[in-house]
């Protein structure tokens, strides 16, 4: 099978290489999965880059998520079967081969109605958006929700769940040709930080109350701005570092007087801590919604395995829409 692998981190362009690997056999419990798309997530780079907790044992391949089929099953599976189409819910990296084994018990099935595109994102962001505002955050109807990187794949997920949920997003990007299709995804109310005070016009929009919770992806300068206009008493969620920086400076008199708290969110450690009921709740609520259209996707682009370091030359692009596939 053709695999992507590394042998030791650096720079993907550098360090990942197409190989031809032998078949992994699924043991006991097992299922082997032949993967048709992954995309390119922010982790799998930092994975490969060394950055990331999670990652193979070298040499070995990248890829949390991907879609794919059931080709072959160890001893005493049941409830899956050759021919059924799949994601993997282990947490563990491998998508970026051609096949991956994993725990039956830890395979998802996915509708015939719902695209390879579509399952292939399944786990990673629009779970990350459910969970964030169903379990992460305290949110009744009406109230705002403040997000950074708001024009991202997941920033445009949260839009789109909690207009669902009749909850009020401020979406924060840096230029202006965001705007208004943000607003048509069901935002409420937009910042560009190219030429407004995130601060001045979060007072402006929440009539000087500020926000109760908010979720941020960019850390740095910004991340300081978004905990300023937190209400008393109120939360960020703080989920990634886009710029680059550290988290601040961030006013220990909003910490103290007050009273915000800032708390991390990873999915990886979501999944693995929060019951088995709510993760089947989220798994199951996005597929139904994915596979329905009633939550959209930003169309992706599609490589084949083959063409990984044009595909890996465009996800990184700054403000790209939409995620790079690698097909095969």
């Amino acid at each position: 099978m053709r695999a992507l692998r590394f042998s030791d981190v650096g720079d993907p362009m550098q360090v990942l290489h197409l190989e031809d690997v032998p078949s992994p056999e699924p043991g006991p419990g097992e299922v082997r999965v032949r993967v048709t798309h992954r995309p390119i997530n922010p982790a799998d780079l930092l994975t490969i880059q060394g950055y990331y907790p999670i990652r193979p044992s070298l040499p070995g391949s990248p890829g949390l998520e991907g879609v794919g089929v059931v080709d072959a099953v160890g001893a005493n599976v049941t409830g899956v079967s050759i021919g059924q189409r799949v994601i993997s819910v282990a947490g563990k990296p491998g998508t970026w081969a051609e096949q991956l084994v994993v725990p039956a018990d830890r395979a998802v099935t996915i509708p015939e109605a719902m695209s390879d595109q579509a399952a292939a994102q399944t786990l990673v962001n629009p779970v990350t958006a459910w969970a964030l505002l169903n379990d992460e955050l305290s949110l009744s109807r009406s109230d705002w929700v403040l997000q950074t990187a708001a024009g991202s794949t997941l920033g445009r997920l949260v839009i789109q769940l909690a207009h669902r949920r009749g909850l009020r997003t401020i979406n924060v990007v840096r230029r202006r040709g965001r705007a208004r299709e943000l607003m048509d995804l069901g935002g409420d109310a937009v910042v560009v930080t190219e030429d407004e005070s995130l601060v001045d016009r979060v007072r402006e929009i929440t009539g000087g109350q500020g926000v109760s919770s908010a979720i941020d992806a960019v850390g740095g300068a910004e991340a300081a701005d978004v905990t300023a206009s937190l209400s008393p008493g109120g939360t960020m969620i703080t989920m990634g570092g886009l710029s680059g920086a550290m988290l601040g400076p961030i006013g220990i008199g909003d910490l103290v007087f007050k009273g915000v708290s800032i708390r991390g969110f990873w999915l990886t450690r979501w999944t693995m801590t929060r019951p088995p009921a709510t993760v089947a709740r989220a798994l199951g609520e996005v597929i139904s919604m994915l596979t329905t259209g009633e939550l959209q996707l930003p169309p992706a682009t599609e490589y084949d395995l083959a063409d990984f370091r044009t595909a890996l030359s465009e996800a990184v692009q700054p403000g790209r829409t939409g995620k790079v596939l690698l097909r095969g």
